[in-house]
């Protein structure tokens, strides 16, 4: 039996021991009545005491495992959503967010927030998390938080939760440099957080220390792998213009099915990769028919069926980290069909991974409507999504993913992800480094190319993918001020000195987002 077991059973000896003495004693002298009623007063107060043990030993105990999976735990995504789901629970309150800081950007974003889907990203110095980031200070506030000046509500509204009370502490390391915040919502009893919860969250935020450096190494490698794997497709771009954006537009079909179905974050990474990659067996089939002008030969055709098993032949020598160790065979499998006529493996209905389903639709729908096949017209949006059907009642694609990718128009998602606006708009954007930041001037464009989510422009610069940027947009009558990401930047083939750069918008306030949706309206008309 354990020592601290030994212990907590020989003290209740005790105490019962002296209960039964007291209770000798004193029937002696008074009515068992008496007695009686003080007997189980006694032991009530027993009762409550070893309750009380009990309930803190569990509470210790449940530290220990948060503690024990940061040690333990090997995927970081996983990871962080166990950390928040556990700090919540430990401290009785609605939800949890863990904040990330790139002290370059000067910015700090959400690694992980319960409920949401969309990263937070927020500057330094902005919100309570923003505040703790820069300062390195605890904030607890019980009273109404919305009263406090450091408090920002734009989050609350753009997901529709109210916050109600706060408590929000650094993580530091071996430097003591801020490089990370935790910060805990609505604690669930009316007293709020008291000191013993800070005092906790300090104690996981001192552990959590070596997890959030891992972390933020992960991610240099992770955008290291996606370049890669971008360049790759690149390469398969350049070696058959007729399918040149393909893979990519594949992947945003995919990735937006996979949204639309509430997959995970590694599946729709699994996913994302497999889609990128999914004709790098390309490489391998001669030009001669490659890029053959028309149609295939039955022997053709079987030559060019081998790249799906050149596919996973060239990704199997890659080492994928564990979570994206699927990646080579869902990439294979992109012309697999549910009743067992595609290939490379006959496989039918279940025996194709759902990852590969979803990918079979994206790449049939944007074979379909693609303008640069040479051995076939491009089909109309209506024909193409006609085929699909006719393909699912066929038994030869998932069914329920044409329904979603149909009825929730994701087959849209090139059309309507830029609008083309009468007339230009300026904006300037200036790159959050350490080395950009000492510029004293921005860098002033115009664009046509603008969504509620991000706009594309020529720039003069190769922007890196990932780079965060100061925007100012300049509508009339109204500036933007925002936080972008670089999602793309191409070369232009007529000028090899300009880039064609699409930035993703990440922290647009409800009212920005209301006057940019007036002037794409007025302007698209």
């Amino acid at each position: 039996m354990h020592k601290m077991h030994k212990k907590n059973f020989l003290l209740f000896f005790f105490l019962f021991g002296i209960i039964f003495y007291i209770l000798i004693i004193f029937v002696s002298k008074h009515s068992i009545v008496l007695s009686f009623l003080l007997f189980l007063l006694i032991i009530t107060f027993v009762f409550l005491y070893f309750n009380f043990k009990i309930s803190s030993l569990l509470f210790y105990k449940n530290v220990y495992n948060v503690i024990s999976q940061l040690i333990y735990c090997t995927d970081i995504n996983v990871l962080f959503n166990f950390i928040a789901h556990s700090i919540s629970d430990l401290l009785n309150a609605e939800r949890s967010s863990i904040f990330l800081v790139n002290k370059e950007a000067n910015i700090l974003w959400t690694i992980v927030a319960e409920e949401l889907v969309e990263e937070i990203v927020l500057p330094i110095g902005e919100g309570i998390a923003g505040y703790v980031a820069k300062t390195g200070q605890i904030v607890r506030i019980n009273d109404d938080v919305y009263k406090d000046k450091r408090f920002s509500p734009i989050i609350d509204q753009k997901i529709k939760f109210r916050t109600k009370t706060i408590l929000s502490v650094p993580v530091f390391d071996k430097s003591n440099n801020v490089i990370g915040v935790i910060e805990v919502l609505n604690k669930k009893s009316k007293k709020g957080f008291s000191k013993k919860d800070e005092e906790i969250l300090v104690l996981l935020c001192n552990e959590i220390t070596n997890v959030i450096i891992n972390a933020q190494l992960y991610g240099q490698i992770q955008l290291l792998l996606e370049s890669l794997l971008k360049s790759f497709a690149a390469v398969v771009d350049a070696r058959d213009p007729a399918t040149k954006g393909h893979s990519l537009r594949v992947m945003r079909y995919a990735i937006n099915i996979a949204k639309a179905m509430n997959l995970d974050i590694s599946e729709k990474k699994v996913l994302e990769y497999a889609a990128i990659l999914h004709d790098i067996g390309k490489i391998g089939v001669p030009d001669s028919i490659l890029l053959k002008q028309g149609r295939f030969t039955p022997e053709e055709y079987e030559i060019m069926k081998t790249h799906a098993t050149l596919t996973y032949d060239i990704l199997s020598k890659i080492h994928f980290p564990q979570e994206y160790k699927d990646v080579p065979y869902i990439a294979s499998l992109h012309h697999e069909f549910m009743d067992g006529s595609g290939y490379p493996y006959g496989l039918k209905g279940e025996q194709i991974p759902l990852l590969a389903r979803i990918l079979c639709v994206a790449d049939i729908y944007d074979a379909l409507i693609s303008y640069d096949r040479p051995y076939k017209p491009p089909f109309s949006q209506q024909d193409a999504i006609k085929t699909l059907y006719e393909m699912a009642d066929q038994g030869k694609i998932d069914k329920n993913i044409v329904d979603i990718f149909v009825s929730k128009k994701l087959f849209s998602i090139e059309e309507r992800k830029f609008v083309r606006v009468n007339k230009e708009i300026s904006f300037a954007y200036k790159k959050l480094t350490a080395e950009d930041m000492k510029a004293v001037f921005p860098i002033l464009a115009k664009t046509r190319n603008i969504s509620l989510r991000g706009l594309q422009f020529i720039s003069n610069e190769d922007l890196p993918v990932g780079t965060f940027l100061e925007v100012e947009l300049y509508l009339p009558n109204f500036t933007i001020e925002t936080i972008a990401k670089v999602k793309h930047s191409t070369r232009l083939e007529n000028n090899y000195n300009q880039y064609r750069t699409g930035i993703e918008f990440l922290n647009l306030s409800p009212q920005a987002e209301k006057r940019l949706q007036e002037c794409l309206e007025k302007e698209t008309n």
